[in-house]
């Protein structure tokens, strides 16, 4: 039976309305974009996956890129896409967005195979989905019963694993020059595995995707094709550098097929996933990452590597590398995006200060030589658009804001430390148990991501935003101080002398506890005397 699903007409792509997700089209996702809130998926690394794979190409391919700031303030005042032209883009290479076309299947491989026929389920796709030898460990799912993938979903998933699939070792498909006993090994990660990815939203998809659409002044390069442009790809496969921006967004990590069921049944429930292109190093104009230095780097390798997001660790708690611009005055480990450097350039005519930004972060943390997903990172947090340009006052205060709250977590981690000595113990190792300073972060993380929002509405208020955080993060340690005090054993009250012969009490940790939340927050009081004593005491 011959199946077929066009992607330009067919739904499966998700987004949200006003009255929840619903799938629509790749003609309704750009051309009524402006309609809905963004997009959504099974996953949070669903979405750049969408973006990267098929909507900001088919934008930049069809409507080529704004080649300066002003050509992008003007299409973003416009508030939508041009339908018609997206239309005829999408109808000239109509016959490439078929996912089951028998010669040339969309991102896929017609035809392609093992040397034994062999093909596994259609959970490989799914990361969230046991496989293989695990399955009888963790899910009650077996490879003989593999999850069912309608067309919409199998087509989400197939550039899902294009951006984010396992490493190592992948199966051997007839074609492959690199197939050894019937496996290709060395495969890395996919096209975003190796990154931090950050992905910049607005208020509608019409203004996500022009947030995420990069200025070209020199527009593209006769060269830089969307994979759906290119010859259909064959089992062989290449390391290369991208040749652009779109063969960059539309990069084929992996050769895959999907399989759907015989009998009639719309679903996908086998796959054939197979090595495919490599890239030797992540380009400089990779405009979905944050960037670190490299230290003392190698002749020929270059100054700057993507920065991957930390596990556990909320968005706000790394704004350093979000807001620092490559060459701004202090600029030596961290690297903001492209994107977010290009709203920096961008005037207030073009989006205003006070315009909502927020910034998505997404990562994904591998495990066993990068051959399983262990943990999915993820966090979203407003961003004032002020911040990025010429108001380095705003931008010392939303940095000292997150800064105080680290120092504000060390200084109950110290106290506790001390509180446990004076009972007769050690503190807490940094690397083992729960800290009590991870409790600061958690009940200041709301208060943080409050401080961002208003002064991504208000950036002028910066005076009032650092008094109203400093007040409330006061508060909120003061009373995690507290109930780490009430804890403390009577014999603590009466200390003991470490192993520097220094008594240590409740009460001399206290004293140093007050004297550390000063040197962060300040005097409540403002008395200096007060401050003075405090620290003599101690």
């Amino acid at each position: 039976m011959a199946y077929t699903f066009d992607l330009t007409s067919e739904p499966w792509i998700p987004v949200e309305t006003g009255h929840g997700v619903t799938d629509v089209s790749l003609v309704d996702a750009l051309g009524k974009a402006h309609e809905f809130l963004g997009l959504a998926g099974e996953m949070p690394t669903m979405v750049p996956a969408l973006l990267r794979q098929v909507l900001l190409p088919i934008l930049l391919d069809a409507l080529s890129p704004p080649r300066s700031e002003e050509e992008w303030g003007d299409r973003w005042r416009t508030g939508r896409f041009d339908v018609a032209a997206i239309g005829a883009y999408l109808e000239q290479h109509r016959d490439r967005f078929d996912l089951f076309s028998v010669k040339q299947p969309f991102a896929q491989v017609a035809g392609l195979s093992t040397a034994r026929g062999e093909v596994k389920a259609s959970s490989l796709l799914v990361p969230a989905i046991a496989t293989g030898n695990n399955v009888p460990l963790f899910t009650a799912r077996t490879e003989g019963d593999p999850v069912r993938l309608t067309f919409a979903q199998a087509a989400r998933w197939l550039l899902h694993a294009h951006c984010w699939d396992t490493a190592a070792i992948k199966s051997g498909a007839v074609g492959d020059p690199a197939v050894k006993n019937g496996k290709t090994t060395a495969n890395p990660v996919g096209a975003l595995g190796k990154l931090g990815v950050v992905v910049l939203l607005g208020d509608n998809l019409f203004q996500t995707l022009m947030l995420n659409l990069r200025v070209l002044p020199s527009g593209l390069e006769p060269i830089d094709l969307p994979q759906w442009r290119r010859p259909p790809a064959t089992a062989a496969w290449s390391a290369r550098p991208a040749a652009g921006l779109l063969d960059l967004l539309t990069w084929q990590s992996r050769r895959i097929r999907l399989i759907p069921e015989d009998g009639g049944a719309s679903v996908v429930t086998s796959v054939v996933l197979a090595a495919g292109d490599r890239l030797p190093a992540t380009p400089e104009d990779e405009p979905h990452t944050a960037w670190v230095a490299v230290n003392k780097p190698e002749p020929g390798q270059a100054p700057w590597r993507p920065r991957r997001h930390d596990s556990g660790k909320a968005a706000w708690r790394g704004l350093d590398s979000l807001l620092t611009l490559r060459g701004s005055e202090g600029t030596k480990r961290y690297s903001t995006s492209l994107l977010l450097e290009q709203i920096a350039r961008l005037e207030a005519s073009e989006l205003p200060d006070e315009f909502p930004l927020r910034v998505q972060t997404v990562g994904v943390e591998y495990g066993n030589q990068s051959a399983v997903v262990e943990n999915v990172v993820f966090d979203e947090v407003p961003l004032p658009v002020a911040a990025l340009r010429d108001n380095p006052e705003l931008r010392l205060v939303i940095e000292e804001c997150a800064s105080e709250a680290e120092d504000l977590a060390d200084a109950i981690d110290y106290l506790d430390g001390d509180l446990r000595r004076a009972a007769g113990g050690e503190p807490t190792p940094w690397n083992q148990g729960q800290r009590p300073g991870t409790l600061v972060i958690q009940q200041l993380d709301p208060v943080m991501r409050r401080v961002l929002a208003g002064l991504s509405n208000q950036p002028w208020r910066v005076d009032e935003a650092r008094d109203a955080w400093r007040a409330t993060a006061r508060r909120i340690v003061q009373e995690i101080a507290r109930h780490i005090q009430a804890a403390a054993p009577p014999t603590a009250y009466r200390g003991r002398k470490d192993d520097r012969n220094h008594l240590q009490r409740v009460a001399i940790a206290d004293l140093r506890f007050r004297r550390r939340l000063s040197d962060v927050l300040g005097s409540v009081t403002g008395d200096a005397a007060t401050d003075r004593s405090i620290k003599e005491a101690v």
